[in-house]
C-alpha cells in the first residue's frame, strides 16, 4: 500500500513561526544573541505535522525569490511585501540547517515558486496519500481525492486537515474556485490586483451563481449596475490575476520519491538543537542509555559521614523562589557514598552546623540558593568554595540553567525536579523512593562532573573570573537579595491613582475623537477604530504595536493619544500594579540578581526586574519614588561615569581620549571638536549630541545604517561621519579591526579579567549573521571588561563596609550604579569609602570617575 508524502511550503511555515512568535513578543535567541524563534516554531509545527500524519516521504519546498515566471507576466508580482525583518533574514540557512540536520529532503528551483513545487509533486503521485502543511490558502485550491491541505490556523498550534468538505464549510467554495476567487477579488499578500472594488464577499456571490471568472464574463449581461462596469474596465486583470493565482502542476524535477524518503537522522538533530540551545526539543532516540546511580543512604546526623574536605551539597527543595519555596532536606556526597538527611534531623544537628560554619571545602549547583534556604532554616555558614552553575557558564555560555547544564555532561534524570515536586512548586507524591533516586542521582552527577569543569577553568584561564570574582560576587549578591529595598504601596498606589486618572482621560479624548466607546486596550478592536472607521493605513498584520502608532503620529490627532495612553497603561500595569506584588512582608522587594544569563558578564535583575525602570522619562521615573531608605536612613546612589568609554580608551590605547579623560575634558565635546574641525567654544548642543551618539554608539559596533537612524542622517552622512571618529582616533579603528580578527581566528573574544564570549556567528556563511557577530565581538570585551570592574568594585565596598564595621548596606547594583542603604551617622564615611574603592578598584590608563548623591527616595537620590 502507498504510504502519505507530507509536502512542506518551507517560506510560509517559516514567516509563519516568526510572526506567530514575534507577536507576543517572544523574541527567542541563544545566548550569543542569534535570533531562534522562527526556527524554535518551525520544528514544533513540522514535528506536530510529522506525528499527526506520520508520513513514509517528506519534501520541503523553499521560494528562491525573484524573478519567477509569474513576475514575468506581471512585474508587480508581490511587489508591496515589505523588506523581511533582519532577525527573520537570519534564520532562513538556519531552517535549511535544521532540515539538513533532520534528513528532511528540500527542494528550489530558479523561476518557480514553492507552491509550484508542491503543486507538481501532488500531481505527480496520484496513487499516494498527499498532504500538504503550509499557512497559505492558495494552496487550498490543490485539494483532491488524494490530497488535503494542514492548514495552519492559529499561531503554531492550531492545525485545520483541510479537504473538500471542509474547505466548503469554511469558505462556501470548491477547490478549482479558489483561483477564481483571487481572479475576482484579488490577493493584497501577493499584490495580484484583481477587479477593482469587488471584495470576498462579492466574488464568492458571484462564483456561487457563476461558478468561474469565465462564467461570470459568459454572462456579464445579466449584471448592472457599478459592478458589471468594474467588472468589463478590468477584464483583463481580472484574468491575468486568475492566471497569477493558478499554481503549475507540470514541472519537471530530477529526483524521484525514494530521494525524499524520511529517514530522520536524530543524532545530528540534537546536535543542531543543541548547538542552537534547544534543549526542549531534543529527541529521547538519542539519548545516552541511563547511569545505574547509587542510592543516598539516609541518616540523621552528620557525624555518621566519613567526613573528608571535598562535600558536594545538593539541597531537597520544591520551588526556584527562594522565599517561597520549602526545604525537605540535604544530600552530600563525598568520595565514601551519597547521603541524605531530612529537614527535622537537620534542625538538631549540632555537627552539621559546624561543618557549615568550618572551612573545609564545599560546593554546589547555585549556590546563591543554597545560601537562602540554610538561611531561612536558621543555619548559618561560611561561603562556599566554588558554584558548579557559574563555573560551567564561564567557560560555556549558552549554559544558562540547570537543564542545559544536565545535557553538556550527557546527563538525563529518572525523574526530573517536575516529577518529584509538580510544576507549582509543591510535592506531587511524597515518594521517599523518588525523592532520593532524584537527589542521588543529581548530587552525584555534580561531584563527577567538578574536576571536569574545573580543568575547563584552569585550560580556559578563567581561575580569576571565577575565585576573584564571580565566586565573591555571588555571597554578595545573597545578602544584597536577602535586604532587599523598602519599597512604599502607598507611593505605589498614589502613582497608581494618578495614573489611572490619565488613562481614563485619555480614554475621553479617544472616545470624543471616534465618536463612541470601545475597549483601547483590545488590539482587535482598536484596529477597527483604526483601520476601518477612520481609515488609517494598516499593514498586512493590522498591527496596532506601539512602533507601529509612532510611525502614524501625523496621521490623525488621535495617535499621539493613544501612544500616551499606552506609556501609562504601562506605568501602571508594570509598575505601579506589578511592583506590589513583589512586595514581602517585610515592606521590601527582594529582587533576583542573575548571574549566569548574559554573556557579556553583566548581572541582570528579575522577578522583578528592578533595572528596566527608567532613569530618563520623567513619568516613569517617578516609581523610583517609591524606593525608599529603611526608617532614619538615607540611600547612597554611586554611578561610574561613562565607564564604558573609559574602558574603550584604556583597551584601545587611544590618546586623544586618554588624554580628554585624563584632563577632565567632556569626551562628547572632545570627539565633536575632532570630527567636525571645531574650537571647544564653537561645539554646540547638536553637534555634542551627535558625538555623543557616535561615541556609544562604537561601544556596541554600530554601522552607518545604525547611525543614520539614530541621527535622522542619510546613510552616506553617517558613514562620513564614522570615518572622520575614526579618522580622529585612529587606534580605536584599529583595536576594532583586531578584535574582530582575533574573534576569526579564536572563535571568542576576552575582557580585560580573561573573560570570554564565545561568537560563531563571526565565521557563519551568512553574511547577516556575520555582521552580528562582528558587532558582538566589537562590544563584548569593552561590556564585559566593565561588568568585570563593578563587580570587583563590589567585592572592595563590602569588604570595606565588614572591615570598618559598618551597618550600612549594599542594596542594589543597576548596571554601572551601586545603591546603599546607608546609617545617617555613617553618611560621610560611606561616601568617601565608597567613591574611594571604586575609583581605586584598578589601575587604567585613565582615572575612573563616580558620581554620588544622598536622598531618602530612589527619585532623589540624584
Amino acid at each position: 500500500m502507498a504510504k502519505d508524502i507530507l509536502l512542506i511550503d518551507g517560506n510560509s511555515m517559516l514567516f509563519r513561526a516568526y510572526h506567530a512568535t514575534a507577536y507576543r513578543g517572544n523574541f527567542m535567541t541563544t545566548s550569543t544573541g542569534v535570533p531562534t524563534n522562527a526556527i524554535f516554531g518551525f520544528a514544533n509545527m513540522i514535528n506536530k505535522a510529522i506525528q499527526l500524519l506520520d508520513p513514509e516521504h517528506i519534501l520541503v519546498a523553499w521560494d528562491v525569490g525573484k524573478p519567477t515566471f509569474r513576475h514575468e507576466q506581471f512585474e508587480a508580482y508581490k511587489g508591496t511585501r515589505k523588506e523581511v525583518d533582519e532577525e527573520l533574514k537570519i534564520q532562513f540557512p538556519i531552517a535549511r540547517e535544521f532540515l539538513d540536520a533532520y534528513a528532511i529532503y528540500r527542494y528550489e528551483e530558479e523561476g518557480i515558486e514553492a507552491d509550484d513545487i508542491i503543486g507538481s509533486l501532488a500531481k505527480r503521485y496520484p496513487d499516494n496519500k498527499i498532504h500538504i502543511l503550509s499557512s497559505d490558502k492558495d494552496l487550498l485550491q490543490l485539494i483532491d481525492d488524494t490530497t488535503d491541505v494542514l492548514l495552519m490556523k492559529k499561531g503554531i498550534t492550531e492545525m485545520q486537515l483541510t479537504d473538500e468538505k471542509v474547505l466548503y464549510e469554511m469558505m462556501e467554495l470548491t477547490p478549482k474556485q479558489i483561483i477564481d476567487l483571487k481572479g475576482l477579488s484579488g490577493d493584497a499578500s501577493d499584490n495580484i490586483p484583481g477587479v477593482r472594488g469587488i471584495g470576498d464577499k462579492t466574488a464568492i456571490k458571484l462564483l456561487h451563481e457563476y461558478d468561474s471568472v469565465e462564467g461570470v464574463y459568459e454572462h456579464i449581461d445579466d449584471l448592472k449596475g457599478k459592478q458589471k462596469e468594474k467588472l468589463l474596465e478590468d477584464k483583463d486583470i481580472a484574468f491575468m490575476s486568475k492566471q497569477l493565482a493558478t499554481i503549475k502542476t507540470d514541472c519537471n524535477f530530477d529526483f524521484d520519491l525514494e530521494d525524499f524518503k524520511f529517514a530522520p537522522n536524530y543524532n545530528s538533530l540534537n546536535e543542531f538543537f543543541r548547538k542552537y540551545e534547544m534543549n526542549s526539543l531534543l529527541k529521547k532516540e538519542d539519548t545516552q542509555e541511563k547511569k545505574s546511580w547509587d542510592k543516598a543512604k539516609v541518616i540523621h546526623s552528620f557525624q555518621e559521614i566519613e567526613s573528608e574536605e571535598d562535600m558536594c551539597i545538593f539541597l531537597d527543595y520544591d520551588n526556584e523562589a527562594y522565599y517561597e519555596a520549602t526545604l525537605y532536606g540535604l544530600a552530600l556526597k563525598n568520595s565514601k557514598g551519597i547521603y541524605y538527611i531530612n529537614k527535622e534531623d537537620m534542625l538538631l544537628d549540632e555537627t552539621l552546623q559546624d561543618y557549615l560554619n568550618s572551612d573545609l571545602a564545599k560546593f554546589s549547583y547555585d549556590v546563591k540558593m543554597v545560601y537562602h534556604l540554610l538561611n531561612r532554616y536558621g543555619f548559618t555558614f561560611r561561603p562556599f568554595t566554588l558554584d558548579l552553575m557559574i563555573a560551567c557558564f564561564i567557560c560555556d555560555n549558552s549554559v544558562t540553567n540547570y537543564e542545559r547544564f544536565l545535557h553538556k555532561f550527557q546527563h538525563q534524570e529518572t525523574y526530573s525536579k517536575v516529577d518529584v515536586y509538580g510544576k507549582s512548586g509543591k510535592p506531587i507524591l511524597i515518594d521517599e523512593a523518588m525523592r532520593l533516586t532524584y537527589l542521588s542521582e543529581n548530587v552525584q552527577i555534580l561531584y563527577e562532573v567538578k574536576d571536569e569543569i574545573l580543568e575547563e577553568v584552569k585550560t580556559k584561564e578563567l581561575e580569576y573570573v571565577l575565585n576573584d570574582i564571580e565566586m565573591p560576587t555571588s555571597y554578595i549578591l545573597y545578602k544584597m537579595e536577602k535586604e532587599g529595598i523598602t519599597t512604599s504601596v502607598e507611593v505605589l498606589n498614589e502613582i497608581g491613582d494618578k495614573t489611572q486618572a490619565v488613562i481614563k482621560e485619555c480614554e475621553k479624548e479617544i472616545f470624543a475623537l471616534v465618536g463612541h466607546e470601545f475597549n483601547v486596550q483590545s488590539p482587535k478592536q482598536l484596529a477597527e477604530v483604526l483601520f476601518d472607521e477612520l481609515g488609517l493605513k494598516a499593514n498586512k498584520k493590522r498591527s496596532t504595536a506601539i512602533d507601529v502608532l509612532e510611525k502614524l503620529k501625523e496621521a490623525h490627532p488621535i495617535i499621539p493619544i493613544l501612544v500616551k495612553h499606552r506609556k501609562y497603561q504601562k506605568i501602571f500595569s508594570t509598575y505601579a500594579e506589578g511592583l506590589k506584588k513583589h512586595v514581602l512582608k517585610d515592606g521590601k522587594i527582594h529582587t533576583i540578581f542573575n548571574q549566569c544569563l548574559t554573556q557579556t558578564g553583566r548581572l541582570s535583575s528579575s522577578e522583578p526586574n528592578l533595572q528596566n525602570i527608567s532613569a530618563r522619562d520623567e513619568e516613569a521615573k517617578q516609581i523610583r519614588k517609591a524606593f525608599t531608605a529603611e526608617k532614619d536612613h538615607l540611600l547612597y546612589s554611586a554611578d561610574y561615569s561613562q565607564i564604558e568609554l573609559r574602558v574603550l580608551a584604556h583597551m584601545a590605547k587611544e590618546e586623544k581620549m586618554i588624554d580628554a579623560f585624563t584632563n577632565g575634558l567632556d569626551i562628547h565635546t572632545r570627539t565633536a571638536m575632532e570630527v567636525f574641525n571645531v574650537k571647544a567654544d564653537e561645539v554646540d548642543g547638536a553637534m555634542r549630541r551627535e558625538a555623543k551618539v557616535v561615541n556609544f554608539g562604537m561601544v556596541y559596533g554600530q554601522t552607518d545604517f545604525g547611525l543614520s537612524e539614530e541621527l535622522g542622517i542619510s546613510r552616506k552622512e553617517a558613514h562620513e561621519f564614522i570615518e572622520r571618529y575614526f579618522e580622529s582616533y585612529p587606534k580605536i579603528q584599529s583595536f576594532m579591526d583586531e578584535t574582530i580578527a582575533y574573534c576569526k581566528e579564536h572563535g571568542y573574544v576576552k575582557t580585560m579579567f580573561s573573560r570570554r564570549r564565545y561568537i560563531p556567528e563571526i565565521n557563519d556563511k551568512n553574511y547577516m549573521t556575520r555582521e552580528f557577530g562582528k558587532r558582538a565581538a566589537m562590544n563584548a570585551p569593552i561590556q564585559g571588561s566593565a561588568a568585570d570592574l563593578i563587580k570587583l568594585s563590589m567585592i572592595k565596598v563590602d569588604r570595606l563596609l565588614e572591615e570598618n564595621k559598618l551597618q550600612s548596606k549594599m542594596i542594589l547594583q543597576i548596571h554601572d550604579e551601586l545603591v546603599f542603604d546607608v546609617v545617617k551617622e555613617e553618611k560621610d564615611i560611606v561616601e568617601k569609602l565608597v567613591k574611594e574603592a571604586m575609583e581605586q578598584v584598578y589601575e587604567l590608563d585613565v582615572p575612573l570617575l563616580v558620581d554620588g548623591g544622598f536622598a531618602k527616595d530612589y527619585y532623589s537620590v540624584k
